[in-house]
């Protein structure tokens, strides 16, 4: 393999090893949010404070994958400016780039692992939609609670999303 493969070959074992821990640490953070949303419906605030904290430290570790991430496109981007090809400027560029090393051994490892992060970050996704829900509407009881021990009296409507809204008198 010539040098320039080399360094290539180099490129796509940091890629996907960059995309391996990116789906192992959403899947932390998806186990985080399911636990968060047990923890909402126990109203266990002492746990669901130390799973937020928790949730917070994986973010780190994805933020810092983040940036290995940006460093090794830059070095690719290099690579690729110097081979005068075009640089990547999407995951689906990048695939494609990396396709020769993806059909060598028959694996498609960083495709297989982009696929698996999307699926994942959606679920997160989902849940937190599910999570901000209960939330909204432990907020709205509250609010209620509060004005029927303060003698007034309010009604609220709820959207699809379970924010309140005011009706117009």
């Amino acid at each position: 393999m010539s040098q320039d493969k080399n360094e290539l070959h180099v490129l796509y074992f940091q890629v996907t090893d960059i995309w391996k821990r990116f789906c192992e640490n959403h899947t932390e953070l998806l186990d985080k949010t399911f636990e968060e949303y047990a923890l909402l419906l126990s109203s266990d605030i002492d746990q669901l404070e130390e799973v937020l904290i928790q949730k917070q430290e994986i973010i780190k570790k994805i933020n810092f994958l983040e940036a290995a991430r940006e460093r090794v496109i830059t070095k690719l981007n290099i690579y690729l400016r110097d081979n005068n090809q075009k640089e990547v400027d999407s995951v689906s560029e990048l695939i494609e780039v990396m396709q020769y090393f993806e059909d060598q051994n028959n694996t498609k490892h960083l495709y297989r692992f982009n696929m698996l992060l999307i699926d994942i970050i959606e679920k997160i996704q989902d849940q937190n939609k599910k999570n901000q829900v209960f939330l909204n509407k432990a907020i709205n009881n509250l609010r209620e609670i509060r004005e029927e021990a303060m003698g007034v009296k309010s009604y609220s409507t709820y959207n699809q999303k379970g924010f309140s809204v005011k009706p117009l008198r």
